[in-house]
């Protein structure tokens, strides 16, 4: 019996019409029906964050906009409330730099420009099939493509992820019980996010104190760090709302606040001040790290 993909919903994004098109009849003559095709990165944007979509075939390029951005904001629950969204991203050249920003983004599976049907359907069949898990860091949400964990460092942390081809073609879940398991899931990256945010929290504090008390970073690069810093408490902010995690706001907020003083008073802070960054860091990593405090990080890019 051959597998139907009638009840997927499928967005097909390139600029051209003639490839759109091309895409919709080879994708119709393998079962799909329930297509839309657009050249605009707002209309991405919006059935995106509209929950309006199960998989996604796009250029990488919409209009003068890198789609990866989008990808990387929906996988980071910032699009959206459906952050498991199938992405196969169309890559007009392999050039390396422009296939690890596609990578980076999140995406599920990448192909060159032009597209065979039959290579395409090869890659939906095999996420139907093996939908690779996410790995959660403090700046990536995405398949996990590593074969192994580098030498010396623990893994970071591994979410199974809901699969929407799968769902809508074989497990035949209605939409409310595939959206409570969406719900579920994204409770769960969250709480992983927030894990790594703490981590990061950390490392950025302590690489602030350190460079500011032995003089062995200069002012541009303590403010980068203060900056990153506070973006991070920011989104930690966001995360814990309506969360039990919540508790800890107070916590937060207040290193997010020490974080922006260190930004724009990075040749001013006296041992009170970097005492107080420390500690907040440290309140934040004992209160939300949870069991991600062993996992190495990288600094921020």
């Amino acid at each position: 019996m051959s597998t139907s993909f009638e009840s997927v919903r499928l967005l097909i994004c390139d600029p051209s019409q003639m490839v759109r098109s091309a895409l919709k009849g080879a994708l119709f003559a393998q079962s799909f029906r329930t297509i839309n095709d657009t050249a605009g990165f707002v209309k991405l944007h919006d059935m995106l964050a509209q929950d309006a979509v199960d998989l996604v075939v796009a250029a990488q390029q919409l209009e003068h906009h890198d789609i990866g951005y989008l990808v990387q904001e929906m996988r980071h629950q910032r699009v959206g409330t459906n952050p498991f969204v199938v992405i196969i991203m169309l890559l007009s050249n392999s050039d390396p730099d422009n296939v690890r920003k596609a990578i980076d983004s999140g995406a599920d599976d990448l192909l060159l420009l032009p597209v065979a049907p039959a290579a395409l359907m090869t890659r939906i069949n095999n996420i139907l099939q093996n939908r690779k898990p996410f790995i959660v860091t403090h700046d990536y949400i995405g398949p996990d493509r590593r074969s192994k964990a580098r030498p010396g460092q623990q893994a970071a942390p591994i979410l199974p992820v809901p699969n929407p081809i799968k769902a809508r073609v074989e497990d035949g879940l209605d939409g409310t019980r595939f959206e409570r398991h969406v719900k579920d899931a994204a409770a769960a990256l969250n709480r992983m996010k927030i894990e790594r945010h703490a981590v990061q929290v950390d490392w950025l504090a302590s690489h602030i104190c350190a460079g500011i008390r032995d003089g062995t970073d200069d002012g541009p690069k303590v403010a980068a760090y203060a900056s990153r810093l506070a973006l991070t408490a920011e989104d930690i902010l966001v995360r814990i709302k309506g969360t039990p995690a919540e508790a800890h706001f107070g916590t937060v907020a207040d290193l997010r606040e020490a974080a922006q003083m260190a930004e724009v008073q990075t040749n001013r802070l006296n041992a009170a001040a970097l005492q107080k960054l420390h500690d907040l860091s440290k309140a934040v990593l004992r209160q939300l790290g949870g069991g991600a405090a062993a996992a190495p990080i990288r600094p921020p890019g």
